[in-house]
């Protein structure tokens, strides 16, 4: 697969062509020769482009529909097919104008980025003017959005051409280093008590509830609070009974890095402001590089409360003692082993990708290119059996991570890319629908609710990648040169016991407790 394939491109290759691949393919250099395309340079690994169709090509595509309903339409008093070209105009202009903008939109970028020779990386967004938020009186103001707003925002015009401008990432330029042979070493690694332990506590969190607490907040608490967000004297966002970590929070295009910092130690009824630097690539051009001024008012604190490991918590997993999950749980860590080590020696793998390629990727991330790095890393730990809380906490500090780490990420996707690319490597239905699968059985999950959830995001472009990735480096292992090395050391079985009969005296305390209470 030469690039991300991506929804785009998919609708257009699909659902735009016609049948015959010759005469699609025709068409589509036809309109690449037709169209007139600017590129400017506008940020890290990112162009606009200023598009224009000119207005004979739009008659000539609107002709084509007209010609087609013209055929099939059925008009009351008519006979199929012989409705007047007028009253077809007339009666399914609007219809006509909203299909063939949805049409060109996809298949004049895409003749576009062909004929400007740029590799691409998702999706573009469309620059359109639209009304001010929070002032009803105010001027007209220009945003990036997805292609399927601007197709409701953009007007298809009746005569003359279409001139749209849209901002695209792109893909850089690179050699990829050899990739035959790579040393790797493989652990002898056995699984401990402490491995046992954190898939209980994993189990335990992922039936643990934020309930209301009177203290002051703590790290990863949960505060309910308005928030507004402010820039000079313009209001960009406001939000009421916002439920946010007790660390960096993203929202409403802002990343709050020191929001943990701020209101650790606060109670309810607490205010503090912060500030926090606007992207280069936010969807309001006039807010770039400013920064906002963002006051928080917290109305309630919230703490992940774990149950505890009694009976009820065993029974509602299907366990009939602690001894038994504990041994389950081993069980299933040891088959699950071979998995642990092979992903291992895929980061191996990855890290000689990213130590051998000689490729320069500058700190400014776009929020676009973050949030597709957020998407997989979310997807790559829920496949590991990681909690909801978890996978959260994890994914706030990864948004937050604007320096080496996110950079690294970012470079070995683009690596990947080129690997994928070279090797011909994709994924069929029926491994995406497996991985699926796996991953609603880890979370107790039924498969279309997990299948839902990654839909309404990047979770399923994220999931092929990921799936893809695995691929590769598998066969790269292949060919690796593998040396066996002893692995790192456990916890002794009787540092295990110690924690297992602490857990224990404090399940019996609790227990205790509760009774007193019940008398």
């Amino acid at each position: 697969m030469a690039e991300e394939k991506t929804g785009l491109q998919e609708e257009t290759a699909v659902d735009e062509m016609p049948e015959d691949g010759d005469e699609a393919a025709n068409e589509q250099e036809k309109l690449k020769e037709a169209i007139n395309v600017d590129v400017e340079e506008v940020g890290t690994l990112r162009k606009k482009l200023t598009i224009t169709v000119p207005a004979d090509t739009l008659g000539e595509r609107r002709s084509e529909q007209y010609s087609e309903l013209k055929r099939d339409a059925v008009v009351p008093g008519f006979r199929k097919g012989h409705a007047p070209l007028k009253l077809i105009e007339k009666r399914f202009g609007d219809e006509v104008g909203g299909q063939l903008l949805s049409q060109l939109l996809g298949s004049s970028f895409m003749a576009a980025i062909d004929k400007v020779e740029l590799k691409t990386v998702g999706d573009p967004l469309i620059w359109v003017n639209t009304p001010p938020e929070n002032d009803k009186d105010g001027e007209p103001i220009d945003r990036l959005v997805s292609v399927d707003k601007a197709i409701d925002i953009i007007e298809m015009p009746e005569d003359g051409e279409l001139t749209y401008a849209c901002e695209v990432e792109v893909r850089p330029e690179f050699e990829l280093p050899k990739l035959d042979g790579i040393a790797v070493e493989k652990p002898k690694i056995e699984i401990g008590d402490e491995d046992v332990q954190k898939q209980i506590d994993r189990l335990r969190s992922m039936r643990g509830q934020y309930v209301p607490v009177s203290d002051a907040v703590k790290e990863d608490d949960m505060i309910v609070a308005d928030v507004t967000i402010k820039v000079g004297d313009d209001t960009l966002a406001e939000h009421k009974n916002s439920e946010l970590h007790a660390r960096p929070q993203f929202l409403s295009g802002i990343m709050m890095e020191d929001l943990g910092e701020k209101v650790t130690g606060k109670k309810a009824g607490d205010s503090v402001n912060l500030t926090a630097p606007i992207r280069d690539d936010h969807e309001n051009l006039d807010y770039r590089g400013k920064t906002a001024d963002i006051a928080v008012t917290i109305h309630d604190v919230k703490r992940l409360e774990l149950p505890p490991v009694d009976q009820e918590f065993l029974e509602s997993i299907g366990m009939d003692s602690e001894d038994e999950l504990r041994g389950e749980i081993r069980q299933n860590l040891e088959a699950e082993l071979d998995s642990v080590i092979k992903r291992g020696m895929r980061g191996q793998i990855g890290k000689y990708l990213l130590e051998e390629t000689k490729l320069d990727i500058p700190e400014g991330l776009s929020r676009r290119q973050t949030e597709r790095l957020v998407a997989r890393r979310m997807v790559e730990m829920f496949q590991q059996g990681m909690s909801e809380q978890e996978v959260s906490k994890q994914v706030d500090e990864l948004r937050a991570r604007a320096g080496e780490d996110a950079v690294q990420e970012l470079k070995l996707f683009f690596i990947m890319e080129k690997v994928a690319e070279e090797m011909e490597t994709d994924v069929s239905d029926d491994e995406m629908n497996g991985a699926i699968a796996m991953m609603a059985q880890q979370q107790r999950r039924r498969f279309d609710r997990v299948r839902d959830d990654l839909a309404k995001g990047d979770g399923l472009t994220a999931l092929y990648l990921q799936l893809r990735d695995d691929k590769i480096l598998d066969e790269l292992l292949e060919k690796a040169t593998i040396t066996e090395v002893d692995g790192p050391k456990k916890s002794s079985k009787s540092g295990g016991a110690k924690k297992k009969k602490a857990a224990g005296s404090a399940k019996k305390k609790k227990a205790a407790k509760s009774k007193d209470a019940d008398e």
